[in-house]
């Protein structure tokens, strides 16, 4: 799972956010009015979205658990970072119907990163891995959402596309988690 998610990351890389470095690139153009928007959402984004990958390895956690703490605690201040940006970056764009996805998303992220935090700090760690499972799959909504737009079919759709791809994304985000949690609760063997 996790090398699928490389994957579609250094996709996302690749086809899309490198042309942030070409000046005539529409993405550049597009987010030229919001510059300093776009660093507050970017940076810390891309920080969540790398340390937290490295969250869930349970030899990291077993071995380094102060790398693992510091790690945990730069993703949550980038959450609450770029969540609350994100949706000042949805507001001046031009599709309405995605800053109410943004703050749905946002909040998402923001309600599961806290829960989290919240559950580790009382010492409930079965809990706080819980919640630190339902928050990366908000974080990860940036990567998915645009891995299935750089499907030729899908976008060349355009924004017929974009807004049922990012709901869509969204929603799995905050329903996959619980039922991969419970699925894992599941006895590992029939009963006789």
């Amino acid at each position: 799972m996790w090398l699928i998610f490389a994957a579609l990351s250094g996709l996302v890389l690749l086809t899309r956010e490198l042309t942030l470095l070409d000046p005539s690139s529409f993405l550049r153009q597009r987010y030229l009015a919001i510059p300093w928007l776009m660093v507050l959402h970017g940076v810390p984004g891309a920080l969540a979205l790398t340390l937290g990958a490295f969250q869930f390895s349970d030899s990291l956690r077993k071995r380094y658990l102060a790398l693992h703490r510091a790690m945990g605690y730069v993703y949550i201040v980038s959450a609450a970072i770029s969540a609350p940006v994100a949706v000042m970056v949805a507001y001046r764009l031009p599709i309405p119907s995605l800053l109410f996805a943004s703050i749905i998303q946002a909040c998402g992220w923001l309600v599961t990163t806290a829960t989290a935090l919240y559950c580790v700090r009382l010492g409930n760690i079965a809990q706080h891995r819980e919640w630190m499972m339902r928050s990366y799959p908000f974080a990860a909504v940036f990567v998915l959402v645009r891995a299935i737009l750089a499907i030729p079919a899908i976008g060349r759709m355009g924004v017929e596309a974009i807004i049922p791809t990012v709901w869509s994304v969204i929603a799995l985000a905050g329903i996959v988690p619980s039922f991969v949690i419970a699925w894992q609760k599941l006895p590992r063997r029939r009963r006789a």
